[in-house]
């Protein structure tokens, strides 16, 4: 008897475990990785609270059969909605779409029409074919999902040496970084025309209290003068060992000069010393995809948005 309810606090460690047993499960990842959903509950939805939105919890549907999380349902931000399901349960998936439908797609035009995305991965033709049935269209661009193998037998740590110009160097947050100066180069470099804040929001504060958030894995650019120029933050879950990059950033003051790129490398050299086997980043766009391939990273899957408009 499968039974579907709303999101509970209490929900949070077991959609976690519920990942990282679908990632155990299967070479290929057609589900979140647990430190995604770990960014998306510390940063990302805080950041959205911030900006007077609604919490995604109230829109976070899950599936059960016997107490087993069989399925969810989630957005991540407005209109955009993803399904994490276990192998055997497929047979929920218009069930669960349905439920998008009604609860996470959002008014677009003046006439009332509303809209939604649901991603799928490239290479599920059965989710593919729902949604064309059901019609949506699938979107041009298309997200990356990116790794790079860190334990090939002889390739040591130097291998990831990053390159500087002689003014910047490499350090962490274990380096006694300001977090407010810290909050200030991951905002310019998203946000380049904003001004730098003169407090730090609480969402960026929650971000760094998060279980997988490790300061030794916050990377950071930095000018002699003491300048912030890019950051890379690594999460790590031990339980599956494998860590994720997000977000990667330089200021706008500071690019063009591979900086972003040497974060990356700086912090896969740190992951190869420690023993770690695979980093992964996903990465939206051609443009981002070509920068994290001059890291090394290789793409193995694509997932793709699917749009739809109706009233």
């Amino acid at each position: 008897m499968i039974a579907e309810r709303i999101y509970r606090n209490s929900d949070y460690q077991r959609i976690i475990n519920f990942l990282r047993e679908m990632y155990n499960s299967s070479s290929n990842q057609h589900c979140w990785l647990p430190m995604r959903l770990e960014y998306a509950e510390h940063l990302v939805n805080p950041l959205y609270i911030e900006r007077g939105h609604d919490s995604w919890h109230n829109y976070i549907n899950i599936w059960e059969e016997r107490g087993r999380i069989v399925g969810i349902a989630h957005p991540e931000e407005e209109s955009n909605a993803y399904l994490q399901i276990r192998p055997g349960y497929r047979h929920l998936e218009r069930e669960m779409i349905t439920w998008i439908e009604d609860n996470i797609s959002e008014r677009s035009t003046a006439d009332g029409c509303r809209e939604v995305f649901i991603w799928a991965n490239d290479s599920d033709e059965y989710r593919q074919n729902i949604l064309r049935k059901r019609g949506y269209i699938r979107e041009d661009e298309c997200s990356y999902l990116n790794i790079q193998e860190l334990d090939c037998p002889g390739r040591p740590a130097e291998d990831f040496q990053p390159e500087l110009p002689d003014d910047y160097n490499i350090c962490t947050m274990v380096d006694d970084i300001a977090p407010l100066k810290r909050y200030n180069v991951l905002r310019k470099a998203f946000h380049p025309g904003k001004e730098d804040k003169s407090e730090i929001p609480a969402s960026f504060l929650q971000m760094l209290q998060a279980p997988m958030y490790k300061p030794e894995l916050d990377i950071l650019v930095r000018k002699q003068d003491g300048q912030l120029a890019a950051s890379c933050l690594v999460w790590y879950d031990e339980n599956i060992n494998m860590r994720m990059f997000e977000p990667v950033g330089t200021h706008p003051d500071h690019q063009r000069k591979g900086l972003g790129r040497a974060a990356m490398l700086a912090g896969l050299q740190k992951l190869k010393t420690l023993g770690a086997e695979k980093a992964y980043v996903e990465s939206f766009g051609e443009e981002r995809y070509s920068f994290y391939k001059s890291a090394g990273f290789r793409a193995y899957d694509r997932d793709y948005p699917w749009k739809k408009q109706f009233k």
